[in-house]
């Protein structure tokens, strides 16, 4: 059991931590609708049993503390009766299609905890002279979900059911609706609920819908004048819904936070509803999915006592800051249900086979498959492309008399220290190589993809390993500058970034090499790497196949400021590396702006610019 997961037990009361012990020990099959699971799943977590993310383990913290309140309570007809609406939900497609839904662990306890958690009294509040009642006894205590899970979690058929489950159960005239950023995304859910209707002759004695003709598409339920209803997620056409469900799905793509202000203010009328949001993370970095999860993370730290949502569940499944993306029992962490086969761990790593081998897939795994936003949409460089600029016979002994540029970047922590020789060529184009240097401890520490990365570069020459220490020194670095700059006679200058560089690049300046300092701000790279990219589609760099140089290229993303300056950057510091790039940028940076019709070293001192 981990150090967290133990101070969260610690810290819940005694009765609290005798209920983890008694349900973690039970043995109950994970195919049993067994609504024990409810609290069983939690327990496990709690205990180390099952995998979990941070997030989660604060989730099964929350709920135990809930076991503790005086004021909510778990309503044992609500949760036989969101168990047994289960055995009338048929799964909608595929092979199994027609069978009723087997809910797995992770799913009882959402489907109980979003259902069975009730208010134990009514509450009033004086607001100008007026008593507000703020709750109802016996009502809901959950108003809305946010799940963040991974694809084949059933994510689409669990929310189908339960929109079902809430009309049905609701009063006269109960509304739902599916939104999605588009109509044929929103059908996804509504669709599934049509097809448990077709293939259920119970839920067809309630519900009706027009499947056939569905350019509206709309079930029915006419003994309540009830309706269950598809839409696009447009934010101005979205008023007098007046709904007691609703479903935003894959919420990942969307940016216009007034749909959802919308959707949200539109259940003011009702005392009961159940707003549901289920995504898988995606590439936008400044959505809506993107907030909805901030406040879920500050709403499950139990630390963060100025930040409550007592309202709201969340169950965010995604793998740890600290996780390696290549690491299968972290995939579990993201993918609950795949400890019950779905996903199946062979689709998880079929998926990641392809992803080692294709930026848009890796952001594709990344996203779907381990529940991390990253910014696959402001990928920077094709791969393909840049490995089109791949000369396999080059060779340094017939460069290293030309005049060029070396470009110098420093590691910090466990990055890579690399160097890299830029030749001008006659049709405008560069010719590049390499001099990267590792610590075999960072090796070490990396994790498996990033380890098979570096076994490569070794192997064909393109980085060195040291063996003495656990990080990059002054001496490493001075030396790999004076044994790459004694073969240059034409090298015009050694441009470095100057963090951390200050003392070497002086001792190096009393030694006589010319050092030049550029800072990595945008004024100074936001050209050279517009250049870069210019270089690559014209395929006028030239480069032997540096394994580094490859790994570099796949990493980087971009973004562009306001002032239209190029910034170049990693989304993974612990698992992406992109110091080798970054040097050759440094090196176009010293060639393109830096020019002067006198020599830089008539006088004394470090050169920067």
């Amino acid at each position: 059991m981990s150090d967290y997961k133990l101070s969260l037990l610690r810290r819940l009361p005694v009765r609290a931590q005798n209920l983890v012990a008694e349900y973690s020990e039970l043995d109950i099959s994970s195919k049993a609708q067994d609504w024990r699971w409810f609290h069983k799943y939690p327990a496990g977590v709690l205990t180390g049993k099952i995998p979990a993310c941070k997030t989660i383990i604060q989730a099964a913290y929350r709920h135990f503390m809930d076991t503790e309140r005086d004021d909510i309570y778990l309503c044992e007809d609500a949760r036989k009766s969101i168990l047994a609406w289960f055995k009338f939900t048929p799964i909608p497609d595929g092979p199994q299609a027609g069978k009723p839904l087997t809910l797995n662990p992770p799913l009882i306890w959402m489907s109980i905890s979003l259902i069975a958690w009730r208010w134990s009294d009514d509450e009033y509040e004086e607001i100008e002279g007026e008593y507000v009642q703020l709750k109802y006894k016996g009502t809901r205590r959950y108003k809305e979900a946010f799940c963040l899970v991974g694809r084949k979690f059933s994510k689409t058929t669990w929310a189908a059911a339960m929109g079902l489950y809430c009309i049905k159960k609701g009063h006269h005239k109960s509304r739902g609706y599916t939104f999605a950023t588009t109509l044929d995304q929103a059908r996804e859910v509504w669709g599934a609920a049509a097809s448990m209707i077709d293939l259920s002759p119970r839920l067809q004695t309630d519900f009706h819908h027009n499947k056939i003709t569905s350019n509206r598409p709309i079930i029915t339920m006419p003994a309540k004048d009830g309706s269950f209803i598809a839409k696009a997620g447009n934010s101005d056409k979205q008023d007098g819904l007046n709904p007691i469900f609703a479903c935003l799905d894959e919420c990942h793509a969307i940016t216009d936070f007034n749909s959802y202000g919308v959707v949200t203010s539109a259940f003011g009328a009702q005392v009961e509803y159940l707003f549901m949001i289920i995504t898988t993370a995606g590439t936008v970095l400044d959505g809506l999915c993107t907030t909805l999860h901030a406040n879920g993370l500050r709403a499950l730290d139990p630390n963060d006592e100025d930040y409550t949502v007592d309202t709201t569940f969340y169950a965010i499944f995604q793998i740890d800051k600290d996780d390696d993306w290549d690491d299968e029992r972290a995939w579990l962490k993201a993918n609950p249900s795949s400890l019950y086969g779905r996903p199946s761990l062979q689709y998880l790593r079929e998926e990641f086979a392809k992803a080692v081998n294709s930026f848009e897939q890796k952001a594709n795994f990344l996203t779907k498959h381990c529940n991390k936003f990253v910014s696959g949409a402001d990928k920077w460089l094709d791969l393909d492309k840049v490995k089109l600029c791949t000369v396999d016979d080059l060779n340094f002994d017939d460069y290293k008399h030309k005049k060029c540029y070396i470009g110098f970047d420093r590691s910090l922590g466990g990055d890579v220290t690399s160097l890299y020789v830029l030749f001008p060529d006659d049709d405008g184009g560069i010719t590049i190589f390499g001099f990267n240097i590792q610590t075999q401890q960072a090796v070490k520490e990396s994790g498996n993809y990033l380890q098979k990365i570096y076994q490569k570069a070794e192997e064909s020459g393109h980085i060195r390993l040291i063996s003495d220490g656990s990080r990059i020194r002054n001496e490493h670095v001075k030396q790999l500058i004076r044994d790459v700059y004694k073969q240059l006679p034409q090298c015009e200058h050694i441009a470095y970034d100057p963090y951390k560089m200050k003392e070497v690049a002086m001792d190096l300046e009393e030694e006589g090499l010319p050092m030049l300092s550029v800072s990595q701000g945008p004024t100074n790279l936001s050209e050279p790497a517009k250049k870069f990219e210019e270089l690559v589609e014209n395929q006028t760099l030239r480069y032997n196949g540096d394994t580094m140089f490859n790994f570099a290229c796949e990493c980087a993303v971009m973004d562009v400021t306001k002032f239209n300056n190029v910034a170049v950057y990693k989304t993974d510091y612990k698992a992406e590396k992109i110091d080798p790039l970054i040097a050759v940028i440094i090196a176009l940076s010293s060639a393109t702006l830096f020019s002067t019709n006198s020599s830089v070293y008539n006088h004394k001192g470090l050169t920067v610019i």
